[in-house]
């Protein structure tokens, strides 16, 4: 008879404590390994916490935007940094009132600095993603010309980052008391359309336009991916020329006649 092996339990493990004030690298850990137990560090945190992780997320959605930009180059090497930029921060302004209300309902107990620190975190956990796609999304920007595969491609890195930087929100409200989860659910999708339509309202940031913005003409971001899938870079340039010379010309009023008068007479003067 073979003897009997002694069964060996493997030790618990121990969970990771964070500072309520951790440093740059343990906020790193924190967001991508225990993102469990950096919430509850950050419950004591102070003011500079919310503004540290607010800058991983600026610069890295600023580094992002640069990768875009080598798609189209040109004015995009800066202004799709900027665009992306200022939506994100513009998208997490109007959006942060909402949040309050949805992660009140699902019955968190969040106080607003609290809150703040927790959208800034997710924002960042996003940004630090989007870094990690960043390299192969340069790599078809400097190998393709095709429009509609790029902006899948960012779509498909957005949408996974996004995820995840939901996902830490919603451990960060069951961390704070809450029980239920399609309020977080439902904000999540307010929160994506809004970025969403953001990324059309802004446009262009992957093709080429003589214009910054293009304010004038409102679309739908799904109709604007509709239309824009089948074009490649230099067609989006002609596009944009076309259609502002057609503007153009629809603005010029036409030469205004003065009708002549008809010579007509009085009856009452005749003889």
């Amino acid at each position: 008879m073979n003897p009997e092996l002694p069964t060996t339990t493997p030790p618990p493990l121990i969970p990771r404590e964070f500072s309520p004030n951790p440093t740059y690298r343990e906020m790193f850990e924190g967001l991508l390994r225990h993102p469990k137990e950096l919430a509850r560090a950050l419950e004591s945190s102070g003011l500079r916490v919310p503004l540290q992780l607010s800058m991983i997320a600026l610069l890295s959605f600023l580094v992002y935007g640069l990768i875009l930009g080598c798609f189209a180059k040109q004015q995009q090497f800066w202004a799709a940094p900027l665009k992306i930029s200022v939506g994100m921060i513009f998208a997490a302004l109007i959006c942060f009132p909402s949040l309050y209300v949805f992660s009140t309902l699902a019955g968190g107990k969040f106080s607003p600095k609290l809150l703040c620190t927790y959208l800034a975190g997710s924002l960042a956990l996003m940004g630090l993603l989007l870094l990690g796609f960043a390299p192969a999304v340069w790599i078809f920007a400097e190998s393709t010309n095709s429009l509609g595969f790029m902006g899948f491609l960012a779509l498909i890195a957005w949408m996974i980052s996004f995820g995840f930087a939901i996902r830490f929100l919603r451990v960060a409200s069951t961390a704070q008391g809450a029980t239920q989860s399609g309020p977080m659910i439902v904000w999540a999708i307010v929160f994506c359309l809004v970025t969403l339509q953001l990324s059309t309202s802004l446009r262009p940031i992957l093709g080429r336009s003589e214009h910054f913005l293009q304010l004038n003409e409102k679309r739908f971001f799904l109709q604007h991916w509709v239309e824009s899938m089948p074009l490649s870079l230099d067609e989006t340039a002609d596009e944009s020329s076309a259609s502002n010379g057609q503007r153009g010309t629809e603005t010029t009023a036409p030469e205004s006649a003065t009708p002549t008068p008809k010579n007509t007479s009085n009856p009452f003067l005749e003889k």
